[in-house]
């Protein structure tokens, strides 16, 4: 057991929604969070004396963030909250200097001076008798420390970006935007047709079969045949989600105790949409969340089974058809609280295991959202991705975006409260980190407008009320950006910020 104290006057670290614990290679352990009426926090870990400890924090003008402290060990006096996060991120912004060879930087360089101001209050920290001014001097040090963090990813995030794209423009299906079913608007069709080559038509089990053998196609049908005539590469799907509360229809679900019966719904549904529309689409989201086991209940064999079975339908249909299998909660946090629920990591080791190739890795990357939607800064954001460098095959953010809103404090957001503003210049920040990733393939923003059922509300290009967003702009600004080579890195001058800052 451990135990951190938050200062009874600090209001800062009492949501503990999304609190869970991890182990040295920061994979998320079952476990036991809990705050009394103090504000003292205990973590307990199953098997684990030595452990960390993931919450929402709020870190001042840096956001109210998804943090985490260092691995600490069991010992009778609490750690102070404040204390070990800002500790953690200290360390975090030296590792990832090395990580990403960075240790050349200029004093004056100014992620370099905001990191050395926060250490300098820190250490201040450190030596403080009196809890309250610690805890407060702590927390100063934690805001610095993630801006500073942040400025540093921006830096490394211009360099790769420059260095993929120095000599060569990027694809035109480069960034793309994913397709509700529900609207077939003639301004929305002439958008997309004028600004994006690659589309993500959505594919809703529930919207095709709500009861067993009474199907409804006509509105997948009129985008599949509007993208295909108009001349898009479409990405299908996900054709089942696993990760939605709606993903599966109830009928299906009732099956999931008798794994042949919910193998022969899902394989007759595959079958069914794959021969529907295989010769228009060329690229397959075959199934999204099944490793979270929230909705539907598999073992781990089951799921390897089942998206074997995926490929093997879409391979026969059109051999030269690509597949896609999408993890919607890259970070994992669902492993503490979900029986037989798998991490990515060991997820796509088993695949690997079984033989079971696939043509590209769907990573979601939304923030501001329950669940595993929980915001996090740039720098987090920028290291989840980089553990994806090694997989055998091409990632694509298949889902990217944050909110124009606060959904709920318990969500969390970057730097202010969510609104359109913050949402544009977190897209503008997002997009450069994702795109100067080598193994990152394409982008594809997680919708191109409102609906009442998306996985992250407020988030597309429109608002339900028709109205275009600043993110809208900003995707379409970096697309024009890409279209030619971006030449040398020229470098701010001495003391100046990035112009990503």
């Amino acid at each position: 057991m451990i135990r951190f104290t938050t200062c009874s006057s600090n209001p800062y670290s009492t949501e503990l929604v999304n609190a869970h614990l991890l182990t040295r290679d920061n994979q998320v352990i079952h476990g036991s969070v809990a705050i009394d009426g103090n504000g003292v926090v205990t973590a307990t870990a199953q098997g684990h004396s030595n452990f960390a400890l993931s919450l929402l924090y709020d870190a001042g003008e840096a956001g109210r963030l998804m943090l985490q402290t260092s691995i600490l060990p069991e010992r009778e006096e609490p750690y102070v909250l404040s204390l070990e996060l800002a500790r953690h991120r200290i360390k975090l912004f030296l590792d990832q200097c090395e990580n990403w060879s960075l240790f050349g930087l200029s004093d004056e360089n100014p992620a370099v001076q905001t990191w050395e101001e926060s250490r300098l209050i820190f250490t201040k920290a450190l030596v403080c008798t009196d809890e309250a001014k610690q805890a407060e001097l702590a927390r100063k040090a934690l805001e610095l420390s993630i801006i500073a963090s942040e400025r540093l990813t921006m830096a490394h995030a211009q360099i790769l970006l420059h260095r993929r794209y120095a000599h060569k423009p990027a694809s035109s299906s480069t960034i793309g935007v994913a397709i509700g079913s529900s609207r077939f608007d003639e301004p929305l069709r002439k958008l997309i047709n004028a600004n994006a080559d690659i589309v993500t038509i959505q594919m809703k089990w529930t919207d095709i079969e709500p009861e067993e053998g009474k199907f409804s196609w006509g509105a997948i049908d009129r985008w599949v045949k509007w993208a295909r005539d108009n001349k898009k590469n479409i990405i299908a799907g996900p054709l089942i989600d696993f990760a939605a509360v709606d993903g599966i229809p109830p009928w299906v679900k009732e099956k999931e105790h008798d794994y042949s019966l919910f193998r022969d719904a899902c394989y007759d549904h595959l079958e069914r949409v794959i021969q529907r529309y295989g010769v228009a689409v060329s690229f397959w989201n075959v199934v999204s969340g099944i490793n979270l086991n929230r909705h539907v209940r598999l073992s781990l064999a089951n799921m390897v089974d089942l998206i074997r079975t995926a490929r093997l339908l879409v391979k026969q249909t059109r051999k030269q058809a690509r597949v896609m299998v999408e993890l919607s909660e890259p970070f994992s946090e669902f492993v503490a609280n979900t029986a037989e629920s798998c991490n990515a990591k060991v997820f796509l080791s088993r695949l690997a295991q079984e033989g079971v190739s696939l043509d590209a890795l769907g990573l979601q990357i939304l923030v501001g959202g329950s669940g595993g939607k929980a915001t996090r800064d740039l720098m987090l954001l920028s290291a989840k991705l980089d553990e994806f460098l090694h997989v055998d095959f091409p990632v694509i953010i298949s889902s990217l975006g944050a909110p124009s809103k606060t959904i709920a404090e318990a969500n969390g957001w970057w730097r202010e409260p969510w609104d359109e503003r913050r949402q544009d210049q977190w897209a503008k920040q997002i997009l450069w980190i994702a795109l100067s990733k080598p193994f990152v393939d394409a982008v594809i923003w997680t919708d191109l407008y409102d609906y009442k059922t998306m996985k992250l509300p407020t988030g597309g290009y429109i608002s339900i009320k028709g109205k275009p967003r600043p993110v809208l702009k900003r995707v379409l600004a970096m697309q024009k950006l890409l279209r030619k080579p971006l030449g040398p890195l020229v470098l701010p001058a001495r003391g100046e910020a990035s112009q990503n800052e």
